[in-house]
């Protein structure tokens, strides 16, 4: 059965360059791209206005962002290799972490806060503890020696999942700071993996075109979805678990149904390609859920679901 989505706002040139990431929470949308600047849009509002500018560091631009909601803190990562962190509160910048020998790739926080993991362009995984009143280093994870292009953190804290160049595909125990899995299935870079709100489930996808599903304790995969036609660049489930949303070098978004293993919606307005998509956080109200979609096209898409849909 299908879904059926669609645009409810545009937000036009929101950045002067490519939007190469998008983050949200129950108050904002926050967008960066390849210049130095995060914007923090309002995502309860129809309007979706612009609320915060914050200028950073970065004079190259920002790839990746994440945010700690608990903390308030967002975390920046540039095409300078750099992490830079900031408060929610003031606008202040809280860190700048570099390492003179590798370029850091993509970050994100753990869900409670207290840690902020980022892969490297020489492989390794580096976690931080974000609790601390000065951030400060307290573990490493050891790949096997191919840049890390994308990361996440399950919810539960127990997992950290790293996606490489080379198509190494792996999930750490935190508890141990060791290998669980070497997941098979990619040959080609994996750009984006991300778990399941219950954190059974990892999913993965990037130059292959095509989107496997994984069990975290076994290892083993459980299905894979095909119909993008390009690389795979983002990944985000919604907060039940049911749908697992896609965005795409193919121009397109897809919403994949869990139960059904199938596509059960595909969006086509952009004309370019999608760097990053996201599910707007409304759980625990009667507002449908929605999704945001930044890209090539430095436009802001707001989506919702269709009423009946």
């Amino acid at each position: 059965m299908s879904k059926q989505y669609f645009s409810t706002s545009l937000t036009p040139e929101a950045h002067p360059a490519d939007i190469f990431c998008v983050e949200t929470t129950s108050e904002y949308a926050i967008t960066s791209s390849g210049n130095s600047i995060l914007k923090l849009w309002n995502a309860a509002s129809n309007d979706h206005e612009l609320v915060l500018t914050i200028k950073t560091t970065h004079r190259l631009g920002i790839h990746h962002v994440c945010v700690n909601k608990e903390l308030g803190l967002i975390a920046a990562v540039g095409f300078d290799g750099e992490i830079s962190v900031w408060s929610l509160q003031d606008c202040s910048c809280r860190a700048v972490i570099s390492d003179p020998k590798t370029a850091y790739w993509a970050a994100r926080f753990s869900a409670d806060g207290e840690f902020l993991a980022a892969t490297s362009l020489t492989g390794g995984i580096t976690v931080w503890n974000t609790a601390s009143e000065n951030i400060e280093k307290c573990g490493e994870l050891e790949t096997k020696g191919s840049s890390g292009l994308a990361i996440d953190y399950s919810n539960d804290g127990r997992f950290i999942a790293s996606g490489h160049e080379n198509g190494g595909l792996y999930i750490f125990s935190t508890e141990t700071a060791r290998l669980l899995h070497s997941l098979p299935g990619h040959i080609k870079a994996v750009r984006a993996v991300a778990f399941s709100p219950l954190s059974k489930l990892l999913a993965a996808g990037g130059d292959s075109n095509v989107i496997t599903v994984y069990d975290v304790t076994s290892g083993e995969q459980v299905f894979n979805f095909s119909g993008h036609s390009r690389w795979i660049m983002s990944l985000d489930w919604n907060f039940t678990g049911e749908y697992l949303l896609s965005g795409s070098f193919d121009k397109s978004l897809k919403i994949w149904s869990i139960e059904q293993t199938e596509c059960v919606s595909t969006q086509t307005e952009s004309d370019s390609a999608v760097w990053a998509v996201k599910w707007t956080k409304t759980a625990g109200t009667a507002r449908p859920q929605g999704f945001v979609s930044v890209g090539i096209d430095r436009t802001v898409r707001w989506y919702r679901e269709a009423t009946g849909g």
